[in-house]
Order: C-alpha cells, then structure tokens, then sequence
C-alpha cells in the first residue's frame, strides 16, 4: 500500500510538469489507486459525508423529541459510516488529486506570458527529473517511458532571465522605440548613437541565418508525422467512422510561419508599447512573406491570431501552427444533419450525441475512454497516439476537398485560448457565417451550446511537443 501510494504521489507531481504526458500520468495513477479506492468508492465517501451530516440531524431531532430508540438507530448508523469514512480519510485526499484533477495544465516551457520568470524552468526541471528518477524506482512496469521522458528533459535547453550572465542587449524593436522617443525629443545625440547600433544590427529572425535555424529546429519535429498508420489500425477505425487522411505539408507557407515562430520565441516585451511594436512588425513581415496568390484576408486575419494570441493545445503545450505533411485518423461525417447519426465512437467515448457538449465534458470522456479505445480497439499505442477534437489546422487543411466550414455550425478543435488571468477558453470554429475554414473563435470550457458539434481524430502525440531541444 505504502508503495502505491507513493507512485501514485509521484505521477500526480509529474502530470504537473510534463503536460504533454499529462493524461498518461494521471491514467497510471488511476490504474494503480483503483484496487484500494476507485472512482465509483470516492465518489461514494462524498456521498457518504453527505449522508452522515443528515444522519446526525435526524438524531438530534430524535434526542430532542425523546425517542431514544430512534436516536440509538440513528446514531449506530451515524458510527458505522463515520468509521467507513475515517478507513478512507488517509487516501481520499490524494484520490482528489487523481479523480478530480484538471485535465489540462500550462506547459512550463512552452514560449508564453503566462509562464512566468524564464528562471523558474530550472528548478523545476531539476525536481521533474527526481520525479522521473523515483517513479523508474517505484512503477518499474513503466520504467522505460519515465527513462524516455528523463532523457527528453535531460537534453531541453532552458530560457535564460534577463539578470543571468552578461547583460542582455537591447532588441531591434527596442532600439527602433528608442530612436522613435528621441526624434520626438529632437535629441539627435541619441539618435545617432541608436541609428549606428541598428546599421549594424543583425535582427535573429531576419538576418541571423544560424540564429534562426537554431529557433527553427527547437520547434521543428523531427518524427515523420506524415507515416501511414499501422494497416490494421486503419481497417478497425473505419468501424468508428474514421479514415485515415493524409495532410500535405506547405512549404508555400514555410517562411511566413517560421516568422511566427521567431515571434513566439522572443524574449517578452518588457512594456505593452514595445510589445504592441512588436506585434504590428511581426504581422506586417508574416504578410510580406506570404506568397501574392495566398494572401487573402481570411489568411492575414488568421497569421494575426496566432501572433497576437496564445493558445494552447490539450497537452498544455503552445499550438503553433505546423508545417510539416502529416497523416491522422479522422472523423468524416458531412457538415449536415446526417452529422447527428448515432456513432460508434460517440458510445465508445459514453458520450449521448456529438453536439450541445461542454469541452470539459468532452476532455473528461476522452481522458477515461481515449486510451483504452486506442489500445484494445485499435491497436495503437496511447503512449504515441493520442485521440482528441481534430486539430484546427487539420480542419483547415483537409476542410476543402470534403466541403468543410460552410454549414452554420460551429466545430470542437483541439486546445484552448489563454485569455486574461490565464483563463483557458475552448477552441472552436468553422461556422461559414463567420469565416469559414478561417473560422477561429473560442468559448467557455462549460459551454454546453447545441450548435457546437465534436469531430475527433486519431494523431501522433509528437504533434503537441512544443519544444524539441
């Protein structure tokens, strides 16, 4: 018991940090609690509580009424459920953590206002690195994917404070503020000064060739997304209305995306002036970068979102927009009211319909169902694959030949918006009112709207990494 306890303590530390694996943390722990308290036997000791305080009302009210026979019943049943309560006491606080925890958690080194100081990520990849060590100990039956995960974190290279090492010189965008204040002032000293600094600047995303490959290939992945899938997985998830689809890459796109990238990787605004600067240079260079067929305004109005905004995918981590080929098993019911058909996946999943669902409602069915229908239904590996709301960027890529984003309806994509107080907000889209394809919006995570519907898919799990080194 000891033992499992202390696994158990030890995944819910993990799932902390190591958000990608977030749900595979917290399914292990499951597995391992389940035989001394499983969800059905905690939610029962809440009930149970409830039960007892009412049980002691009543015999106060037998004691004061004078019926003691009453009042001994009632309180020898008020005695046996305390005692129940009490055996589970130990326990119940550390199931809270399992059976009622968030199913998403921000990814701490992911690029991010909301992370917090750079200087964080080194203590806590140290004490995640104790973490992996002690479960290698403790849940030998998982040994190799904490192993896994160790060497992943073991060779991250972590953000640097401003206050660590040699002063951090100014940005270009910072000099360019600089020289903007001083023409106000009409202080041409200054403005000499910061005109020979940035005749001489060499701008990372835009200059630096080896800067920019060393951003590039932090985000790049360098698993071929775009394998076909095994051929028998292929065949089974036909039965759950999935096919297996295969998404160009666009290396059209390429340079304006690594341009966003670039973006995302800065080092923080250190005033909303500079920031809004920023944002305004990144936007414009993003356009010039776009191919002249391309640039629509559904298309700038999208590079705006994602420079502007931070979102997120369900394993926590920064959804950028991709560019590599990838291959995915996806749901292909058409955009009309056929889309309302009982599904086989839907009752796999225990959910009654695929529309008028709450996101949290959605995560939490394919955090219990996700894995077991990959494993003993598919015969995918949850460790590598991961079932989830179709990615936004699939949505949009695959959308035109299957006649996507026209109906009045909005579409599940997998993640959330950060908004303000790091509030997360669910992703949806596709609505042909409002854009289509580019349709981008987000709503509460208790949403439940009957307009909404859920369109999953089957993909790698390497597509959520954020950061490769």
């Amino acid at each position: 018991m000891a033992n499992t306890t202390d696994a158990v303590r030890l995944l819910i530390e993990a799932a902390k940090t190591d958000t990608i694996y977030r749900d595979v943390y917290l399914r292990r722990a499951r597995d391992l609690l389940s035989p001394t308290l499983d969800e059905s036997g905690y939610r029962a000791v809440a009930s149970m509580q409830k039960e007892l305080d009412e049980l002691v009302r009543h015999t106060r009210s037998a004691v004061v009424q004078f019926d003691w026979a009453k009042a001994a019943e009632l309180s020898a049943q008020a005695d046996r459920m305390r005692k129940a309560i009490d055996a589970q006491a130990g326990i119940a606080p550390l199931a809270q953590h399992v059976y009622d925890a968030d199913l998403v958690a921000f990814d701490p080194f992911s690029p991010g206002k909301h992370l917090g100081p750079p200087a964080m990520q080194t203590g806590l990849r140290a004490q995640l690195l104790e973490t992996l060590a002690s479960l290698q100990k403790a849940d030998t039956t998982f040994g190799s994917f904490y192993q896994q995960r160790s060497g992943y974190f073991s060779r991250l290279e972590l953000a640097r404070g401003a206050d660590s090492g040699k002063a951090r010189g100014r940005t270009r965008a910072e000099l360019e503020q600089l020289a903007l204040e001083a023409a106000e002032r009409g202080d041409i000293t200054t403005i000499e000064s910061v005109a020979k600094q940035l005749r001489d600047y060499k701008d990372a995303s835009e200059k630096n060739s080896s800067a920019s490959s060393a951003v590039k290939s932090r985000y790049e992945c360098p698993l071929d997304l775009g394998i076909p899938f095994p051929q028998d997985a292929s065949a089974r998830a036909r039965e759950f209305g999935m096919v297996e689809r295969h998404s160009a890459g666009r290396p059209d796109m390429t340079a304006a995306l690594e341009v966003i990238y670039a973006h995302a990787w800065g080092p923080a605004p250190t005033s909303p002036e500079l920031e809004h600067e920023g944002v305004l240079r990144t936007q414009v260079l993003v356009e010039s970068k776009v191919p002249t067929e391309l640039a629509t305004d559904d298309l700038k109005v999208l590079g705006g979102q994602f420079i502007q905004q931070i979102f997120i995918s369900s394993g926590g981590t920064r959804y950028l927009p991709p560019m590599a080929s990838e291959t995915a098993l996806v749901e292909e019911f058409p955009e009309n009211d056929s889309a309302d058909a009982p599904s086989k996946l839907m009752s796999a999943l225990g959910l009654r319909n695929r529309r008028g669902l709450a996101r949290a409602e959605i995560e939490n069915a394919l955090m219990r169902f996700g894995p077991n229908l990959l494993a003993d239904q598919l015969g995918l590996d949850p460790i590598e694959f991961r079932l989830v709301c179709i990615p936004y960027d699939l949505y949009m890529r695959l959308g035109p030949e299957r006649g996507w984003g026209k109906w009045h309806h909005w579409t599940h994509f997998d993640g959330y918006w950060v908004v303000s107080g790091n509030r997360l907000r669910a992703l949806v889209g596709g609505d042909g009112r409002f854009g289509g394809l580019a349709d981008l919006v987000s709503i509460s995570r208790t949403d439940a709207r009957d307009s909404v519907y859920a369109r999953f898919a089957v993909v790698r799990r390497a597509r959520m990494v954020a950061r490769w080194r």
